[in-house]
Formats: C-alpha cells, sequence, structure tokens
C-alpha cells in the first residue's frame, strides 16, 4: 500500500493546530452536554458547533472590544454553550435572532448577569 502512496501521492491532508483546536472543543461541549444531559446532542453536527462558536465568540467579542472589555475564554465558552442549547432547542433562525438581541442588550446595558461564567472545555 506505502508504494501506491508514493506513486500516486497521499491524498490526505495533514492536521493543523486548528483542526486539533476545533476538535477539542467539539469534544468539550459534547462532554458537557452528556454530564448535563442537555444540548449539543447528535441533533448538532460537530461542524454547527464549530460555527456556533465562530460566530458567537466573534459577535461577542466585538461588542466587548467596542465597550473597551475584554470577556475570558470561558465566559464566551459559556454564553456559545447557552446559543448552542438554543439553536438545538428553537432552531437555527431563532439562534440568530436571539444573538441580534443579545448584542444590542450587551452593547447598550452590557453583559447579562447569568452569562458571567466560566465554563473549561479542556
Amino acid at each position: 500500500m506505502s508504494w501506491i502512496k508514493k506513486l500516486f501521492g497521499s491524498t490526505e491532508q495533514p492536521r493543523t493546530m486548528l483542526d486539533e483546536l476545533q476538535t477539542v472543543l467539539v469534544a468539550g461541549y459534547r462532554r458537557i452536554a452528556a454530564e448535563q444531559e442537555c444540548a449539543p446532542t447528535v441533533k448538532t453536527s460537530d461542524q454547527q458547533i464549530i460555527d456556533m462558536y465562530q460566530k458567537v465568540g466573534a459577535a461577542f467579542r466585538e461588542i466587548a472590544k467596542q465597550r473597551g472589555e475584554r470577556l475570558p475564554a470561558g465566559t464566551l465558552n459559556y454564553i456559545v454553550w447557552k446559543f448552542l442549547q438554543v439553536s438545538e432547542m428553537l432552531g437555527d433562525e431563532m439562534a440568530v435572532q436571539h444573538l441580534e438581541y443579545e448584542m444590542q442588550k450587551y452593547l447598550q446595558e452590557g453583559l447579562r448577569p447569568d452569562y458571567r461564567q466560566d465554563l473549561e472545555l479542556f
């Protein structure tokens, strides 16, 4: 088999640091969800978890920057986890609407007290 790879080259792409981080991130959310018996369940794909992490995290970081604040990673992890639950229970469209609402609320009033929790994924 190795002579075939040598002849035609390997079609597998080497894993990057980002790939590894995303794998750990998904595993962390899945572990916590299993422990808490909540979303994200198998109804939510790994890619959906990654997409939600990127979208929600970027949105909250941007508002924090505008407010001259810095949100700790554990707090962002917790916020994303809450949005994963909203998305799975109420659908992606509702999660998007909720994100828009929460962005305005954060910008105007500051971070909700119930979002000020630390969620360690690793």
